[in-house]
């Protein structure tokens, strides 16, 4: 009788056992999924996010792009006046001078139109330095625009890797999942 009180009492003790792991069972799997809902809902705001970024810096580039051409040419235009203008500073120039020939009376005008012809020259180089340099910025935009659409590619590579990051999350609380069918 000993020995069957023993059985019994082993029997008791093993179904209160397994009765506690099945309920601690059953509590990390409550634990799990909401860890995983909560890892999802952050990967997609997390997505959403670096979408509206990216698609921000897309417009920002394009808007820029925009204006610099814009930019340029209104200093190619400016370039050809002031060439214009440096042609025409060096036609009156020359009247001038010949009108200081005929009348001697008025040399100084003549070296303050020469003054101004050499100042209008260094202008005009000045201008074309300028329409230099705001290719050089062009080129450098075009080198940003590129940048940008790399940066796009790798956050589209991001994405691949946080879906697979989710899969992962979803396999390690599998586990979990298969102890429900056991009866546990």
């Amino acid at each position: 009788m000993d020995q069957d009180q023993e059985i019994q009492a082993t029997l008791d003790l093993m179904v209160q056992t397994l009765g506690k792991f099945d309920a601690d069972m059953a509590a990390i799997d409550v634990m799990a999924a909401r860890i995983g809902k909560r890892t999802t809902r952050l990967i997609r705001v997390v997505l959403t996010v670096l979408a509206g970024c990216g698609a921000v810096i897309l417009f920002l580039v394009a808007d820029l792009t925009g204006n610099m051409s814009t930019m340029i040419e209104s200093m190619n235009t400016m370039y050809n006046h002031f060439g214009f203008m440096s042609k025409n500073m060096h036609t009156i120039t020359d009247s001038v001078t010949h009108m200081g020939q005929n009348i001697q009376g008025i040399p100084k005008i003549a070296d303050s139109m020469k003054q101004m012809n050499g100042d209008v020259k260094g202008m005009n180089t000045s201008v074309a330095g300028m329409t230099h340099n705001i290719q050089s910025m062009e080129h450098n935009i075009g080198l940003i625009d590129g940048g940008v659409w790399e940066m796009s590619r790798r956050f589209n590579s991001v994405t691949g890797a946080v879906n697979h990051m989710n899969y992962n999350v979803n396999q390690m609380a599998r586990p979990t999942d298969m102890m429900g069918p056991l009866g546990w």
